[in-house]
């Protein structure tokens, strides 16, 4: 069976940390790895992981930019410091490293540098928000035997078993623009993209497409792009409804960037999606229903909806 890196980017994060580390822990397997990307938190993050987990300073340096021109927003160098530490869980013994950012490259560049670091061929990215459920990483790595499949994503509940559940979508074009929702149903099959939040991803190929794109810089649409670049690479994108994990939605943009922030950036970047990823035909319907979108872009934004 393959051997899985789990990925977790964290800002501000400390109680989550606390909270679902242990379950984290405890679906991980002998010699994997689990990778904690502070993205220069402010909350003492990184001291409460350095002592609970007693991990140690590895090395000083810098992140370099040739790895991939997406990596990164703005192309530049960046500082971290690593440490590590072997952690004994039962019988089971994880390699834990703790990548700290010296600036902060919000989820998209955490998640990034977290693959990066991974050893793995196997990558569960997962909130610091989320819980994972005991069995999680085994019902996702078996995906990952047939050489096709790029990405697996979870059953999220919200909380709990009584709250809305998700992780399964479409994405389909619509008047010049794409537009993504929930699936109509919730059945293990394809799906349009693995949320970003709760998905087990082959690095090899998470690698080969540059990851999650900075052009979605600071937040939106960047697990949506990733997915679609796979498919049209021919690989598969799943969804397995026996994969569950619980969102608690603690962990959020609207503390950063407020609700009126975070619609315009969702808005803009559904437009970057379009410009990046449609073909000529749907470029031509893109640029003939603009005043459309440009006036509905204006209803939503008052009445405070995300496309």
């Amino acid at each position: 069976m393959k051997k899985v890196s789990t990925v977790i980017p964290n800002y501000n994060g400390r109680s989550l940390l606390k909270k679902f580390l242990p379950f984290v822990f405890k679906t991980l397997k002998n010699n994997d790895e689990l990778i904690i990307v502070d993205d220069n938190s402010t909350d003492e993050s990184l001291k409460y992981l350095i002592n609970t987990y007693k991990l140690k300073l590895s090395k000083i340096n810098k992140l370099p930019n040739k790895v991939s021109k997406n990596y990164f927003p703005n192309k530049k160098d960046i500082e971290y410091k690593l440490y590590k530490n072997n952690v004994k869980v039962g019988k089971n013994n994880i390699n834990m490293m703790v990548v700290a950012l010296a600036e902060n490259v919000r989820f998209a560049g955490a998640s990034n540098t977290g693959v990066l670091f991974a050893n793995n061929e196997c990558i569960l990215l997962l909130n610091s928000d989320v819980k994972p459920t005991k069995n999680l990483r085994d019902e996702l790595v078996q995906h990952f035997n047939d050489p096709l499949v790029f990405g697996v994503g979870c059953l999220e509940y919200e909380r709990d078993e009584k709250g809305d559940v998700s992780g399964k979508n479409k994405l389909w074009f619509e008047k010049g623009m794409f537009m993504h929702s929930k699936a109509d149903d919730m059945f293990s099959g394809s799906t349009a993209w693995v949320s970003g939040g709760s998905g087990m991803f082959d690095k090899e190929k998470w690698l080969y497409l540059e990851g999650f794109d900075q052009l979605f810089y600071p937040a939106y649409w960047e697990d949506v792009d990733l997915s679609f670049r796979a498919r049209q690479n021919g690989w598969k994108v799943l969804f397995d409804q026996n994969a569950v994990v619980y969102h608690v939605h603690e962990s959020t943009n609207t503390d950063v960037f407020g609700q009126q922030k975070m619609m315009e950036m969702s808005w803009n970047n559904s437009i970057k999606f379009v410009e990046k990823n449609a073909n000529l035909f749907q470029l031509f319907l893109y640029n003939l229903f603009k005043p459309y979108w440009k006036f509905k872009r204006y209803k939503h934004l008052k009445n405070r909806t995300i496309i």
